[in-house]
């Protein structure tokens, strides 16, 4: 949007400009530097003042210093220097920009080149009003011919008027700006029809004022009698009196054009505005804040938003040592990195937190873009964003899912608590039995330690069993954090089958693995894989509790896939999956269990996408159903703090 602003400003028919509150030149468009020849980094601050007639700065400059002291806009002339070293003189117009709350932003302004425009007015004073006062009635007829070519290149007719008789004579420029009949009587009624119904009290009192005597100077539109509107701008000074009535010689300029262009400036101004303020609350609304950054100057403009969401005061002088100083210390590398990316010329994409001045801690996320190049240097454009609010929720649906899958965890192991049981229980009477025995060797004449010896290594080997039995049980219980770390997914699958043997010996299942062999580590929680592959092989039994008219076949496997993934696949020979079902299977609370919550799949989808990997389930060619999961391996799997680094 601000692009498309600036681009809309460069193509005005007129020097505009900007400047910040204390009068130090912000802005310049390009019009204005091709007039003068001066660069952007010269003009801008106070490097303009070059550029104005030395004779006519110090004027200038005491003008400008009183609007910025009033806050008032206004008005003013002097002379601008061409590129090509002419002087023109020029109206310097100024008006103020203030925020919704009425404090000023900025000046906004315009300087229109009337250099034609006042040599017109000088050449039709100078020709009517002075030779009115030498010459006679007779002599000022031969003299407005003399006139007429330069009243007609400066769109300027004359007049002698006696308006008491109501007699007067006006030039041929005259008919032709008025459009009536050349050398037609034209008396001040007719010349009251056309004035433009608005303006016709404005004319009344200004015949009233000249009939008195007094000398006018006004502007006023007319509707021309094909149905134009044109503005005029008259003067009238007395320059003789004929039989105590006052004769008036007089011009008036079709100033039609120039009105046209200062309306459209204002209307383009008004444009701007509001365009400004519709993306100001935009922006507002978006939490967005936007800049335009040159790096290598550290010179920038930030827009009213991006002060909200930093906290900064508005206005004020931000630069990337100010905005680097909020940086959250830990973020510090990745704000770093972006400037230096900005730097080297890529668009940067940037996250990061900042601690403000009142200790609230915010999430950040921007983007820039190269606009173009001034000199060699990387301008850039760009937007930043207030995340907080998302990431916050992001952060607290992370640790509910992490309750979620905790409890789901939970109720998946209490079922499984009666099998564990009995796993610890042989080899529990194993330790007994192996205890009773070597004493028995030991009590013997003479002891038969071969005997103990081998019953002692059994017993400590089943000592271990149990152990490894109930470790495996404590880790799949423990509430911990994720962590991520290389995951052999055949071992972490065999762990599981050993602690769901008994279960799946009660179902009668006949387990079969597949595992592929030097198969590639992958990077992720351990018990969280473990959980997902629990659930895959608890679904697959029970999906199978009812078959009695064939073997109730379970295959595990593992294998490559491609080059940088591995697949894990869960194949029973169960019930199978109704087509239509499939695509409501591992959505939160829907199950086909009479006895299931409905979350164990989604949990599960959710774990392995947050491993970057993808879940889903296909009917097979025969019976049953199987349960994939792929993911990436490890070589190939980013950490948080690395994503979160590159960008």
């Amino acid at each position: 949007m601000e692009l498309e602003l600036s681009r809309l400003i460069d193509a005005l028919p007129g020097l505009v400009w900007t400047a910040l509150p204390d009068g130090r030149t912000e802005f310049i468009n390009r019009r204005w530097c091709e007039y003068t020849g001066l660069s952007l980094d010269q003009a801008l601050g106070d490097g303009w003042h070059c550029a104005i007639h030395p004779e006519d700065r110090a004027r200038l400059l005491e003008r400008w210093r009183s609007f910025l002291d009033s806050g008032q806009p206004g008005e003013v002339e002097a002379r601008l220097q061409r590129h090509d070293g002419e002087y023109r003189r020029f109206l310097f117009s100024a008006a103020p920009f203030t925020d919704s709350s009425g404090q000023l932003v900025k000046w906004c302004g315009i300087n229109t080149d009337i250099e034609e425009q006042l040599k017109a007015e000088e050449r039709a004073r100078t020709a009517v009003f002075e030779e009115a006062l030498k010459v006679s009635e007779a002599e000022l007829r031969q003299a407005h011919a003399h006139f007429t070519v330069a009243q007609q290149l400066s769109a300027t007719g004359s007049f002698v008027s006696d308006l008491v008789a109501d007699e007067h004579i006006w030039s041929d420029e005259f008919y032709r700006i008025c459009e009536f009949e050349p050398g037609s009587a034209v008396t001040i009624q007719k010349l009251r029809d056309t004035v433009h119904p608005e303006d016709r009290q404005l004319f009344d009192g200004v015949i009233e004022h000249g009939i008195a005597g007094h000398g006018v100077d006004f502007e006023f539109r007319i509707v021309t009698p094909h149905g134009d509107l044109k503005y005029l701008r008259a003067a009238a000074r007395v320059s003789k009196h004929v039989a105590g009535r006052p004769v008036f010689m007089g011009a008036v300029q079709d100033v039609t054009e120039g009105k046209l262009a200062e309306q459209s400036v204002k209307a383009h101004e008004a444009e701007l505005r509001r365009a400004h303020d519709h993306l100001s609350e935009a922006q507002r609304l978006s939490r967005t804040g936007s800049f335009t950054a040159d790096l290598l100057r550290d010179e920038h403009i930030w827009s009213d938003e991006f002060y909200r969401i930093c906290e900064f005061e508005p206005g004020s002088a931000v630069t990337i040592q100010k905005l680097g100083e909020i940086v959250h210390p830990e973020d510090l590398p990745f704000f770093e990195g972006a400037i230096a990316r900005a730097l080297a010329g890529t668009d940067p994409e940037f996250v990061f937190r900042i601690v403000t001045s009142q200790g609230v801690v915010k999430h950040l996320r921007g983007v820039a873009h190269r606009i173009e190049r001034i000199t060699d240097r990387p301008m850039f454009i760009g937007a930043v964003q207030d995340v907080t609010a998302s990431k916050v929720a992001e952060e607290a649906l992370n640790k509910a899912r992490a309750e979620l899958t905790h409890v789901a965890r939970v109720m998946t192991l209490g079922a499984l608590t009666a099998s564990i049981a009995h796993e610890v229980n042989q080899p529990l009477s194993g330790i007994i039995t192996n205890a009773t025995t070597c004493m028995r060797m030991l009590d013997t004449d003479p002891p038969n330690l071969d005997g103990a010896r081998a019953t002692v290594q059994r017993t400590l080997r089943d000592g271990n069993r149990a152990s490894e039995v109930i470790q495996r049980l404590r880790a799949m219980f423990a509430r911990k954090q994720p962590t991520t770390e290389p995951v052999d997914l055949n071992e972490a699958a065999r762990e599981v089958l050993a602690l769901s043997s008994s279960e799946l010996q009660g179902c009668r299942a006949i387990l079969r693995t597949d595992f592929a062999a030097g198969l590639p580590t992958v990077n992720g929680d351990r018990v969280q894989l473990q959980q997902v592959i629990l659930n895959l092989i608890v679904n697959a039994a029970d999906a199978m509790k009812d078959v009695d008219d064939r073997p109730r076949d379970l295959l595990v496997t593992s294998a490559r896939e491609g080059t940088d993934r591995v697949r894990f696949s869960v194949r029973d020979a169960g019930v199978g999956i109704d087509p239509h079902r499939l695509p409501k299977l591992f959505e939160a609370f829907y199950t086909t269990k009479s006895h299931g919550m409905g979350i164990g799949l989604s949990i599960s989808r959710s774990i392995i996408e947050s491993h970057k990997g993808r879940l889903w389930a296909s009917a097979n060619d025969g019976p049953g159903a199987t349960f994939y999961f792929s993911m990436p391996c490890h070589s190939e799997t980013a950490t948080f703090e690395q994503v979160l680094k590159e960008a």
